[in-house]
């Protein structure tokens, strides 16, 4: 039996060997393929099931009324009013529950899929708007990762940031920022709110890889804004937000 499997041990590491020291002739072609309705096809029985099960009650859930919107929000860049919502929000919730202070908050606009209507808002349209599975994450950086994650928003913009942080670019370039009206301290160590995938370096977001420590809320941003929302029904106020110009272009 032992012989048995040292052979099959030797066969494996030795076939790979041998088809590797074989000279390979092959050749491909790439064609593109319309993805239309010719490719449509009836859904497999077991999961249509597990649909149809679900359904009627996630439907029930998913339009539940959390809340009310005074404005329509919509996302782009620079600066927008959903992204301004979306951030300051954040700011709010790290703040509440971090174990410590926290500078300034930053999402990303990729992360904001849709718009958030006037009026009632639904579970649902908060699921539209933020579909992945991002947790909520708070970050130790030193000024100096901070200052070269403003330059990269200078000449990328694919993030969003509360409102006490005021950026002036010129000509692609960062020419000024102040976070809480002081100019960034290099020696400094910031705590941020954000998500783990622009923690780990999504959006070519390399400055917070850097992080020296990180705090695990262990909450989805999705469900970090439901919360919020909910949190404001509660005290029967709207969600809201505003353009702040907290970040100037100079061309």
């Amino acid at each position: 039996m032992k012989r048995y499997i040292y052979s099959l041990v030797a066969l494996i590491f030795l076939l790979p060997v041998t088809i590797l020291s074989q000279e390979l002739n092959f050749s491909y072609k790439a064609t593109r393929v319309l993805m239309d309705s010719t490719w449509d096809r009836n859904n497999e029985p077991v999961v249509k099931g597990i649909i149809e099960f679900f359904k009627p009650e996630m439907d029930i859930i998913m339009q539940q009324v959390i809340g009310e919107s005074e404005v329509e929000m919509r996302s782009s860049r620079p600066e927008s009013l959903l992204s301004n919502f979306a951030a300051d929000l954040l700011l709010d919730y790290g703040r509440e529950k971090s174990s410590g202070h926290v500078d300034f908050s930053l999402t990303n606009f990729g992360g904001l899929r849709a718009s958030l209507p006037k009026g009632p808002v639904r579970r649902y349209d908060i699921f539209s708007i933020f579909p992945f599975e991002n947790y909520v994450v708070v970050i130790d950086v030193s000024g100096v990762s901070v200052r070269t994650l403003f330059e990269s928003f200078a000449r990328n913009r694919v993030e969003a940031f509360s409102h006490n942080v005021q950026l002036e670019i010129k000509g692609g370039a960062l020419k000024d920022v102040l976070i809480d009206g002081q100019q960034i301290d290099d020696s400094k160590t910031y705590r941020i709110v954000t998500i783990d995938f622009l923690m780990s370096g999504g959006d070519n977001l390399l400055a917070l890889k850097d992080a020296t420590a990180v705090e695990q809320t262990g909450a989805l941003l999705r469900d970090a804004v439901i919360e919020s929302i909910e949190a404001l029904t509660a005290k029967k106020k709207k969600i809201t937000s505003a353009i702040t110009k907290r970040v100037k272009i100079e061309e």
